[in-house]
């Protein structure tokens, strides 16, 4: 029996009328409002189910079929990455479910042509996605990799390409077999789903609407986030453990190409600019002239640009068991006493560098932590439109890096930090390129000093340093040690010290050279630590500034010196050198470090690097590095002390530099020498096209399984 309602002569059907219903007050129409509005993403969740089974299935279907290619990963693993994938199906899904979801929402009850329509949509939808699934098992069998921005460079703009690639699937793989396949199970999804597309007979006004829409973008940002966590979901989260395939395992094909896609859309213009200046071949073999050195052999030239096994530089009285690269925020050689700098801000640095050989004409590759890194560790350039390698999803490639090459020589490998390894995608980018321990921001026990924004302060880095080296020493292990420090960072929240006293001398640059003052002290506790350890005496230090301040003056096109990348470098084990000390003045930079290290270490490791083994050079030689400030176009060559500035579309400069104190740059000499002038042009072009085409084709590296 249907109620009714008088109200100035008129009457209401209740129970037809659902904006009747919603006038009831109190908090019982609230909860008729959420319940109705949660009945109606019923539809939504179900077909989000759907796809979230799908999923599932054709990870398993890929993890049987690629079986042989597991290499290290147990069955406890294998779970966690059918339990973490999870995440990426969630977030790929729901996108997937977001138009019908609205659909069911905001349309009024649909006909019955309508709903055929809509469902027809979903069914057509559903086939190339559930296709791109079923063809990932045979592109993960042939590249060891997930669908991502390979899949889409395999396909070009011309044709004729287009057909040969298409040839080659056709006439290469069983694509009738997996065809039939797709077909089957794409029709078992859609019969399954189809209930979700019915009629439904509950009604919703406007505020169930409203309400169901904010519980849809609410469950959408979860979803697409991956959760909670403080930055959104990236290729790196799948990277949870030291078996590549699993980690491989955990993603999901379509959210990879829609990650590829995301960051394909961002442009690449720069780079397509650039890779017109020279052709490859010729740009390859330039290369190679300038970065080889001799002895050097190349592993598979027709493949890898630059691939190589270097001989040792024999400059140690023996082999080091250990290696620590610090890598130190923000420390500039402009405040360093031991290049010159008079604010006496370094003493214990400047100490150390008595004692070892220090590079006083050091570059960092940019301005930025994340380049700073990545340079170092990878030995590879800060590229135009390639500035984030570590987070987006072309940097999930193989790179010989120095961990990757430790780890493979039998060496442990950790990597420690003031902050969070999520930012930049630290952690999940560097596990894939052989970090095996991460200690981070949460996991300091009792820490001396916590900056609010950045974490635990040097002091209590270095301090788990010496806990974590001892250990591993202690159970006869080699270790490569990574430390990341970050105190002198704005705002400068950095401990008082006893005896340390603040440096008054630098105007408006106090908080900074305070900042470095306080880095230099913690370094200095640091190796005061080290000393009375027992595999002190078998342990190369290797300490470099990750990049600089932004502090004046102004120099050149690429702010050389106002993001300042100039840094100090200096390699320190008194032992090992044999007690031998010396100042350096080539110019070098951030990417020769890696094959330097190799070279002392005697590895016959291959590695790509874009740098050189600084113990094998000339002394007479002037050296050269490559610098590109982070958001500029802007790319520097240089070479002793001059610099060339190239920029797609603007006229070439050149300028010699003088990095005293202060320092200071020559007018444009470009037109003064021309030849001079295009030599350095064709070398920084050559560097770049080799640079552009190596990263985008996957050719840093062979694969890893």
């Amino acid at each position: 029996m249907n109620q009714k309602k008088e109200n100035s002569g008129d009457t209401v059907n209740i129970e037809n009328d659902p904006s009747a219903t919603e006038k009831k007050s109190g908090s019982a129409g609230n909860r008729s409002i959420f319940g109705t509005a949660c009945r109606t993403l019923l539809p939504a969740v179900g077909l989000l189910l759907g796809w979230l089974v799908l999923f599932e299935l054709m990870r398993v279907i890929l993890i049987v079929a690629s079986w042989s290619h597991r290499g290290d990963a147990t069955m406890p693993l294998i779970w966690q990455s059918l339990l973490r994938g999870i995440r990426y199906d969630l977030s790929i899904g729901i996108w997937l479910v977001l138009p019908f979801a609205l659909w069911w929402i905001w349309r009024k009850p649909a006909g019955k042509k309508e709903r055929r329509f809509v469902f027809a949509a979903f069914a057509v939808m559903a086939l190339p996605l559930l296709f791109a699934l079923i063809a990932e098992v045979e592109f993960y069998k042939e590249f060891q990799m997930r669908l991502g921005p390979l899949a889409y460079e395999y396909f070009s703009t011309k044709a004729e390409h287009n057909t040969i690639v298409f040839g080659m699937i056709w006439h290469g793989y069983p694509v009738v077999r997996w065809t039939l396949l797709c077909l089957a199970l794409w029709a078992a999804f859609v019969w399954v789903l189809r209930k979700q597309f019915q009629p439904r007979t509950s009604q919703i006004g406007l505020a169930g609407r409203v309400t169901a829409t904010l519980l849809l973008v609410g469950l959408t940002v979860i979803a697409v986030r991956g959760g909670f966590q403080h930055t959104p979901l990236r290729w790196g989260n799948a990277y949870f453990s030291p078996s590549t395939y699993a980690n491989q395992m955990t993603g999901n094909g379509l959210w990879s190409l829609m990650d590829a896609g995301r960051h394909s859309a961002a442009g690449h213009g720069l780079a397509k600019q650039w890779k017109r200046k020279m052709p490859l071949d010729e740009a390859i073999k330039r290369v190679r002239e300038i970065v080889m050195l001799p002895g050097e052999k190349l592993v598979d030239p027709e493949k890898y640009p630059l691939l190589r096994v270097s001989p040792p530089n024999g400059m140690l009285a023996k082999s080091p068991s250990n290696v620590v690269l610090v890598l130190m925020e923000s420390f500039t050689a402009r405040f360093n006493g031991s290049i010159g700098a008079q604010f006496a801000a370094t003493p214990y640095y400047d100490a150390l560098a008595k004692e070892g050989i220090l590079f006083d004409r050091a570059f960092s590759s940019s301005t930025h932590t994340a380049q700073g890194v990545f340079g170092t560790l990878c030995s590879f350039p800060n590229l135009p439109d390639y500035e984030r390698l570590a987070k987006g999803p072309v940097g999930e490639q193989p790179f010989l890096t120095l961990p990757q090459i430790f780890k493979e020589n039998g060496f442990e490998t950790l990597f420690l930090y003031n902050g969070l390894f999520s930012w930049d995608n630290k952690e999940g980018f560097y596990r894939h390129q052989g970090v095996q321990r991460f200690i981070g921001q949460f996991d300091f026990k009792n820490p001396t000093h916590v900056d609010k924004d950045w974490g635990p302060c040097d002091f209590d880095v270095f301090n788990r340093a010496i806990e974590e080296f001892s250990d591993l020493s202690a159970k006869k292990k080699k270790f490569f040690g990574i430390v990341l420090t970050l105190s002198n960072h704005a705002p400068f929240d950095l401990p008082k010290v006893e005896g340390l006293e603040p440096i008054t001398t630098g105007g408006e640059q106090n908080k900074r050279i305070n900042g470095v003052h306080y880095a230099d002290w913690a370094v200095g506790q640091f190796m005061a630590s080290a000393r009375k350890q027992e595999w002190f005496d078998d342990t190369l230090f290797v300490f470099v500034g990750d990049h600089g301040f932004g502090i004046p003056p102004n120099i050149t096109e690429v702010s050389l010196l106002h993001m300042h990348m100039h840094v100090p470098l200096l390699f320190y084990a008194p032992a090992l050198f044999a007690g031998k000390h010396e100042v350096r003045h080539q110019t070098v930079g951030q990417m020769d470090i890696l094959p330097s290290i190799v070279g002392l270490a005697g590895f016959s490791t291959p590695h790509q690097a874009f740098g050189r083994d600084l113990f094998r050079l000339d002394p007479n030689e002037p050296g050269h590095t490559y610098v590109k400030r982070v958001g500029e176009p802007m790319l520097g060559w240089i070479e002793g002390n001059e610099i060339f500035i190239g920029n797609p579309g603007t006229p070439p400069r050149r300028h010699t530099l003088d990095l005293g104190f202060p320092p200071s740059a020559s007018d444009d000499l470009s037109a003064a020498d021309p030849k001079r002038t295009a030599a350095m042009e064709h070398d920084l072009n050559a560097f770049v096209v080799t640079g552009i085409n190596t990263i985008e084709r996957r050719l840093a590296a062979p694969q890893r399984r």
